[in-house]
């Protein structure tokens, strides 16, 4: 059900106090804007935004020509459309005066949502109320001044009020001058009067709008709209280094013992031997030290991510073909080395063949 608000204060006019010694006025909690709007319509309907604008706005031109001709009221799903005369008159009897009234349109409720208000309780509420949404301030955790300020994708914190980000259409981005939206990576949501975040990119520096779209934690409220103007610096900072490859131990299919089967895979196990698309796996005869004689296992390596994370798994195939089975017997002595963009670790195990 929709929640309508309205705040009620004393009539200090002496011609009508009699009549409503109280007035009120209804709290608007967020106003649309057309683009936003049409963006909404047309993902209903199936039509771009634009093709939406261009709709309502000839609707519009076509009420306004028919304006002119004589004050009308037409009716439209959502409400009427009437001619309204804004600002006050002295008296009952006054006339029309350009610089205090003016005639304008107005969409209003038509009849029938008005009717269907007609049994709605009033609720007196003051604006500490009212559950409102607000995005106070930004600030970078490495370096807090000045604030709103953002260095490139470090991460910042958002202080405000009432910003529950897990409302049904709750999001935080920024918007640049164009309108273009930039998502937030959210690292932490420490309240809902501050949370943690970074772009998801690096972006042009410039001046942006950090918006916040919540409903202010009221799973009946409206979703509200609050920024806060930031100046985005375009920070590049340096790649961390590529740690270098360990190797823990190599072994045959279910033996730790250090040594390989000739007829059985080899696993080679340490940290960081991510191979990626410029590392290799290279094996030799232990007491063969020309470089150029390294048998290169590339091709027969494959992915044993489910045996272990941290694992290289070698088909026998390679080391028998490409070493050569006269060359490999029991009792062999293999050096396998492991080249990754980090670096290069190199591990020797004996061979036994049953």
């Amino acid at each position: 059900m929709a929640r309508h608000e309205v705040v009620i204060h004393e009539n200090t006019s002496s011609a009508t106090r009699a009549a409503a010694p109280y007035l009120g006025s209804y709290i608007a909690k967020e106003t649309l804007a057309m683009a936003q709007f049409a963006s909404a319509v047309g993902a209903k309907c199936g039509r771009p935004a634009i093709q939406v604008i261009a709709i309502l706005g000839g609707s519009f031109e076509a009420i306004e020509e028919l304006e002119r001709e004589a004050l009308v009221r037409v009716h439209t799903d959502i409400g009427v459309v009437c001619g309204v005369i804004t600002g006050s008159f002295p008296t009952a009897d006054a006339d029309f005066d350009p610089a205090r009234n003016a005639l304008e349109l107005a969409l209003r409720l038509d009849d029938t949502l008005r009717l269907d208000l007609a049994d709605t309780v009033p609720q007196i509420v003051t604006d500490e109320d009212v559950t409102k949404l607000r995005v106070d301030n930004v600030m970078d955790l490495e370096e807090e001044r000045p604030m709103n300020l953002i260095h490139g994708k470090h991460v910042f914190r958002v202080a405000g009020f009432n910003m529950v980000l897990s409302d049904e259409g709750a999001a935080a981005y920024l918007e640049n001058a164009l309108g273009t939206t930039f998502p937030l990576v959210i690292d932490e949501v420490v309240s809902k009067q501050l949370f943690k975040a970074h772009t998801a990119e690096l972006l042009p520096g410039g001046d942006y709008k950090l918006v916040v779209k919540s409903r202010a934690g009221d799973a009946a409220g409206p979703l509200q709209t609050s920024f806060r103007k930031v100046k985005y610096l375009r920070v590049v900072d340096p790649e961390p280094p590529v740690p270098a490859p360990t190797i823990t131990g190599i072994h045959g299919p279910g033996d730790e013992s250090g040594t390989v089967s000739g007829d059985a895979d080899i696993f080679i196990r340490g940290a960081n031997l991510t191979l990626g698309e410029t590392g290799t796996v290279k094996a030799q005869l232990a007491d063969t030290e020309a470089i150029d004689n390294w048998a290169d296992l590339t091709p027969y390596v494959y992915d044993c991510h489910d045996f272990d994370p941290e694992a290289i798994a070698i088909g026998s195939q390679a080391w028998d073909d490409e070493l050569g089975p006269s060359g490999v017997h029991d009792g062999s002595s293999l050096r396998f080395q492991v080249t990754t963009p980090g670096g290069t670790a190199t591990i020797e195990a004996n061979v036994h063949i049953e």
